[in-house]
């Protein structure tokens, strides 16, 4: 395999994603390493130490977004937040690369032990997943996304998930 420039070493237990070029460092998968589990537990750090950054980005991007009246990419990006939040959750506890889904439930349902959500919380997770798909395609739901999210919906959406994103970064950092 030819070296890229920013590529890591191969000891340190990632290889990029098919299709993703070696030198972009969010295109990573946890992989078996041979020579310590040492290495291993560094790559799994690095890894949801990445997720845990993209969540707050996306987070970020939905209140600025919501403040400026996107209330759909408000409603997109809050859903980014959580799936990847979750998804860091997955690779620390299970120490497994997530499943590729945008089912909040469904990434939700692997770590339920870990990152304990009430009843309500767990029913607003099945409420926001459709955002991935509606917020972002026209033909999702056959309007333009902005006619569907309104500051109403999106501010619930964001008032929601911050107690879930708050629960899930607390337990991955005790």
């Amino acid at each position: 395999m030819k070296k890229h420039k920013g590529e890591p070493k191969k000891f340190y237990g990632a290889k990029p994603l098919k299709g993703t070029p070696p030198h972009r460092g969010r295109g990573f998968r946890l992989h078996s390493v041979s020579n310590s589990s040492g290495a291993k537990k560094a790559v799994q750090r690095d890894e949801v130490r990445l997720w845990l950054e993209d969540s707050d980005d996306s987070w970020k991007v939905a209140q600025q977004n919501f403040k400026l009246g996107n209330y759909h990419i408000a409603a997109f990006y809050t859903h980014a937040a959580v799936e990847k939040i979750l998804k860091a959750a997955i690779i620390a506890f299970r120490r497994k690369a997530p499943m590729k889904t945008h089912n909040l439930k469904a990434l939700h349902s692997e770590v339920a032990d870990e990152v304990e959500l009430s009843e309500e919380q767990q029913d607003f997770l099945g409420e926001l997943t459709p955002a991935a798909q509606i917020a972002k395609y026209v033909d999702a739901a056959t309007v333009v996304p902005r006619d569907i999210y309104s500051k109403r919906l999106a501010e619930r959406y964001l008032t929601a998930a911050q107690p879930i994103l708050k629960t899930a970064k607390k337990r991955l950092q005790s």
